[in-house]
């Protein structure tokens, strides 16, 4: 279904409209800022209850998990705050955007956005959750039943095996941010010469970021997955109900 794009009032204040999304934007980063203080004093006691349920043969007291990089470890315990700072606050950016762009659509429009917001914000941290707890835990008892050389002891690196699902996570929290992004200026009409303004630089960003933020363990890949990411959130962007009129 399309729709015709609304037509602005003349009694219609763009700076009141800034002056909103900026109230919105120094409203969520307080809150942001609390959630992270929240989480950085349970991550500790996240990490090593997450650990010790992974089917990995590490001993009674895991002596065969080991630490090779304490300053990644560091860097990945608070990358895990600011992501599960994220992912709290996720359902309050959608209710705040949806409240937001609100009052410009058409009925079709809302709709839409509805259905975007909860498939972003509501719908993937669902989805990391499950990752963490189900997805990770059966891919390493996969990788486990596979097999070993015999006679070779193992052990894991604590950092990288938490690096890799932080990564995975990464991936949909960036692509949620970017699909996003793209509705909203596809929504408040923002087209020069039949296309969206900024696209191919939030594209280009969202790609730049996924390729630099992977680890090694993603090398091969990394490309694959960021031009599949941006694929995917123009994809849905661009099912907006909306015919554009430049």
């Amino acid at each position: 279904m399309t729709s015709e794009l609304t037509d602005i009032s003349p009694n219609w204040d763009i700076q009141d409209h800034l002056r909103e999304l900026n109230t919105i934007a120094r409203r969520t980063s307080f809150a942001f800022i609390i959630m992270c203080i929240f989480w950085s004093f349970s991550i500790d006691n996240m990490l090593t209850h997450w650990i010790s349920a992974l089917p990995l043969e590490t001993g009674p007291n895991n002596e065969n998990m080991s630490i090779y990089g304490p300053y990644e470890w560091l860097q990945l315990r608070w990358a895990a705050v600011i992501l599960l700072g994220l992912l709290s606050l996720m359902p309050l950016i959608s209710i705040q955007a949806y409240w937001f762009a609100r009052p410009g659509l058409y009925p079709s429009e809302r709709n839409w956005l509805i259905s975007v917001l909860i498939l972003t914000t509501t719908i993937i941290p669902i989805i990391i959750f499950l990752m963490w707890y189900q997805g990770l835990p059966n891919l390493f008892e996969l990788s486990e039943a596979s097999g070993r050389p015999d006679g070779v002891l193992v052990r894991y690196d604590a950092s990288s095996i938490f690096s890799f699902g932080m990564s995975l996570s990464w991936i949909l929290v960036i692509w949620s941010v970017t699909t996003i992004s793209l509705s909203l200026t596809r929504i408040y009409g923002m087209i020069k010469n039949g296309e969206i303004r900024f696209r191919k630089r939030l594209l280009a960003i969202s790609t730049g970021v996924i390729i630099l933020s992977l680890p090694i363990e993603f090398d091969g890949l990394k490309i694959i997955i960021a031009i599949f990411s941006a694929i995917l959130s123009d994809f849905v962007s661009n099912s907006l109900p909306v015919r554009i009129i430049s």
